[in-house]
């Protein structure tokens, strides 16, 4: 701690009416800083039945339609690659007059086995292995990131998408056009459920909260899509079971 840092804690102890120098420590103020029981959150979640569950995905879809984001949902990692596929073949770049294609390093994503689908294409598919020291110019040559968030909010239509080894941010942030692939049992009712399972996972680096395209009326009020990020958001909720080994949200509750 420096000078200034000292002078000016210094300064609010004073204020508090505590000594100067007197220190404060959390053990001090165990109610204040105690983990929440979230013991029925998690049983709630984990307990969920298949209807209850396609009850969160309209929700989902709902509020997702009035924040633009396009949603689709499959039965299958084929139907899934369907409808990416469909997505690469029908958009055009914005900045210029290739298809590259970048993913993020997961088993959901590397289902769609998307490197046999364009043979006979001019589209380049690529993964963000997180030792290709080529990920920032490939994500930058992308105009389709895709994605599998973690955790999908139904009550704000809010994709929560976790920084993690292979899973770069970037992903999400700097192609124009945005495809998140999510299991259905990933979808929570709202930000208190969602949290509870946020915690439970360790060496937390950093996330991304997504509802729905970028967009600014700074100018003129006029509403723009693609101002600070993709101007684009498609979800495939995939309503199949999870695969054996899926880091799927549902194993943080039970």
């Amino acid at each position: 701690m420096d000078h200034n840092q000292a002078f000016f804690l210094g300064n609010i102890r004073t204020a508090l009416g505590e000594a100067p120098h007197s220190e404060r420590v959390k053990s001090m103020f165990p109610k204040l800083f105690a983990s929440p029981d979230t013991t029925e959150i998690r049983q709630k979640i984990a307990g969920r039945t298949v209807a209850e569950q396609d009850e969160l995905v309209e929700i989902f879809l709902k509020n997702g339609n009035s924040l633009n984001i396009c949603s689709h949902i499959v039965a299958s990692s084929d139907a899934a690659a369907a409808v990416v596929v469909e997505l690469i073949r029908s958009k055009e770049p914005e900045f210029n007059h290739t298809k590259h294609v970048i993913g993020h390093d997961h088993p959901d994503i590397a289902a769609l086995q998307l490197w046999k689908r364009f043979n006979r294409e001019a589209v380049t598919v690529h993964t963000a292995f997180n030792s290709d020291r080529q990920v920032q110019e490939k994500t930058i040559a992308s105009f389709i990131g895709i994605t599998a968030p973690t955790i999908g909010v139904a009550d704000s239509a809010t994709l929560i998408q976790l920084t993690e080894p292979g899973r770069p941010r970037s992903t999400s942030l700097l192609p124009s056009i945005h495809i998140a692939i999510m299991r259905r049992e990933h979808i929570v009712a709202d930000l208190q459920e969602a949290y509870t399972l946020l915690r439970g996972r360790a060496h937390l680096d950093s996330l991304v909260f997504i509802s729905g395209p970028s967009k600014t009326a700074d100018i003129e009020a006029h509403m723009v899509h693609g101002a600070h990020g993709p101007r684009e958001v498609h979800l495939i909720i995939l309503a199949e079971p999870s695969a054996a080994g899926s880091d799927a949200a549902t194993t943080e509750a039970a």
